[in-house]
């Protein structure tokens, strides 16, 4: 029994091991790719199989010094067959250029085989040309690292991939790489893609057969026009050469080298964005879009919450741009958006969506229209600006108390919220005392009271219109000091998180920080935000608001500083010192806001 059962194993291993017999491979293997005219070269036909019936290449372009040496090894290791066998030749070329090893052929279990078509570059005589070749001359020879730049001429916040490739003979073994120096990537928002698993491909490069492998990609969005310089990115890698020998056992002998190849650096030539059909109150927003405002509701009670949430979808630079801010009338009290950021990054640049939801709380009852929002942004692909607008709401307040009015058409015209002027309110006393004289003139009033009373009404008109005209005042100053205090509130919540930042030497945190700080104190005096905007833009919105040229080049300068070391983390800076002058052109700004 136990014979039978080591029998059916040994018959089981056999036919595991038949099943499991590796591929039949014939290939031709060159000691060099490139050599001088006066080198030797040295070429074998590699099997793992044994055959007949060899043919070699003609060679007619290299002269055969010796061979063909036939070489056979076959060895058992652990009940597994291990067999080569090769025929080698030296050759010598016969003239510089890229010369061509024919293919060879053979017949291997009854089926015919041939190797592939090679290609040599050979080159001037050299000084020494029997000094055989160290693995470092190999590595220096087979290594070579590429950037690709997916769109060399892209527009300001347009996005660019960079791919970084390397290529390496098929002779070369990469067994580790370190990066040596990473780009800073100056004047650029950029942002690394992880890549999972590098895929090794076969490839053509400088005419030859290469392997490639794509080792790092990066997506950038320029910030500024003009050539914009890409730094050479350089990998330190650990490669083995094989011999050409073989060991005991017949597995290739191989030899340790490590090698720094580099990029090189690249030029991205940015184009500005066109002044023609740009909006004034242009967004900064590069790609293609989709913008809404919607509200969860729009009929409730007084004093009960609703939503309005403000969102731009769709591919571009999601995280650069402005949202546009939502205006209410007084009635409705709006609360501080709470931003929202859905955005992912891949090799085709920003997608996904950011939002701003506001908390709205209205106050009385009435019918409140909620005006249209516009958002604007560029296309890259069109060429042109576009223009996209929300759908207006109504929202209906139905119970709870109501705004205190001189009549019912008064009434209405409050819950509309239409804001009145001095003047319309010169007009509404006006004809009020005109509905109100005509109907007693044509009364008769015993002992002469219609005269009496018409006296009155002209001694009391003034006083009136004085009254209405002092509640509008104060109604545009409260409104005026609740968007004050509204901004004042923001302004107070970044410059805690400035501080905190800096105290816990949180450098992205903090000019993330400077730089809402900028904007928003500066949306005091503009009509758009200058997130985005090139510095010759922004130079023209600060003239526009009579800012002194000392004082416009300090928010320039400040601006591009932040922008410079929040797209290049590697970049030097001085946090204490930037909030010292932060300070003073926020405290500035906010004089010039409050002289307009």
């Amino acid at each position: 029994m136990k014979r039978y059962l080591l029998f059916t194993t040994l018959l089981l291993s056999a036919f595991l091991g038949y099943s499991q017999e590796e591929q039949t491979k014939f290939e031709v293997v060159v000691s060099k790719n490139r050599l001088g005219l006066n080198e030797r070269l040295r070429v074998s036909f590699e099997m793992n199989k044994d055959g007949d019936l060899f043919e070699p290449p003609a060679f007619d372009d290299f002269e055969v010094l010796m061979g063909p040496s036939q070489s056979i090894s076959s060895s058992w290791i652990n009940g597994k067959r291990s067999f080569s066998k090769s025929y080698t030749y030296v050759l010598r070329p016969k003239k510089q250029g890229l010369l061509e090893i024919g293919p060879a052929f053979i017949t291997i279990e009854g089926e015919r085989y041939a190797t592939e078509e090679k290609k040599v570059e050979i080159t001037a005589a050299v000084a020494n040309p029997n000094a055989p070749k160290t693995a470092q001359d190999v590595a220096n020879e087979s290594l070579y690292l590429v950037a690709s730049i997916s769109k060399p001429n892209p527009y300001e916040n347009e996005a660019v991939l960079v791919t970084y490739t390397l290529y390496f003979s098929p002779q070369v073994y990469i067994n580790n790489f370190v990066p040596a120096d990473n780009p800073a990537y100056n004047n650029f928002w950029s942002q690394d893609i992880s890549i999972s698993e590098y895929e090794t491909r076969k490839t053509t490069y400088r005419n030859e057969v290469f392997n490639a492998v794509d080792l790092k990609q990066v997506v950038l969005y320029p910030q500024k026009s003009g050539e914009l310089p890409i730094e050479p990115f350089s990998l330190e890698l650990y490669v083995q050469i094989p011999t050409g020998r073989r060991d005991f056992f017949g597995d290739p002998i191989l030899r340790s080298a490590t090698k720094v190849v580099s990029a090189g650096s690249s030029v991205i030539n940015v184009k500005a964005l066109p002044t023609e059909g740009r909006p004034e109150n242009f967004s900064g927003a590069v790609g293609s879009f989709s913008f809404d405002a919607t509200a969860d509701k729009t009929r409730l009670d007084a004093n009960e919450s609703m939503q309005i949430r403000v969102e731009v979808s769709g591919s571009g630079n999601l995280k650069l741009l402005r949202l546009p801010e939502l205006n209410l009338p007084s009635s409705l009290e709006l609360y501080e958006p709470e931003f929202s950021d859905e955005v992912t990054v891949s090799s085709n640049g920003m997608r996904g969506k950011v939002s701003d939801t506001y908390t709205v709380v209205p106050r009385y009852v009435g019918s409140y229209p909620v005006d249209a929002l516009s958002f604007n942004y560029f296309d890259p692909e069109k060429e042109v600006y576009i223009e996209l607008s929300s759908i207006p709401l109504t929202v209906e307040v139905e119970n709870g108390p109501r705004r205190a009015a001189a009549s019912s058409s008064a009434t209405a015209e409050t819950a509309k919220e239409v804001s009145p002027s001095i003047n319309a309110a010169n007009a509404f006393v006006s004809n009020s005392f005109s509905s109100v004289f005509l109907p007693i003139s044509k009364t008769t009033w015993p002992g002469g009271s219609v005269h009496l009373m018409i006296l009155l009404l002209l001694i009391a008109a003034p006083l009136a219109i004085s009254l209405v005209q002092k509640f509008v005042v104060n109604s545009q100053r409260s409104s005026a000091s609740k968007v004050k205090r509204s901004h004042q509130k923001r302004l107070k919540q970044l410059s805690a998180e400035a501080e905190k930042a800096l105290a816990s030497n949180s450098k992205d945190a903090f000019y993330d920080a400077v730089s809402k700080i900028l904007d928003h104190s500066l949306s005091l005096v503009m009509t758009q935000s200058t997130l985005g905007i090139s510095e010759n833009h922004l130079k023209e919105l600060l003239n526009k608001t009579s800012f002194e040229e000392k004082d416009s080049h300090e928010i320039v300068s400040l601006m591009n500083k932040v922008n410079l070391i929040k797209y290049s983390p590697a970049s030097s800076s001085d946090m204490q010192s930037d909030l010292v002058s932060l300070q003073r052109l926020v405290e500035l700004i906010q004089s010039k806001a409050n002289e307009k």
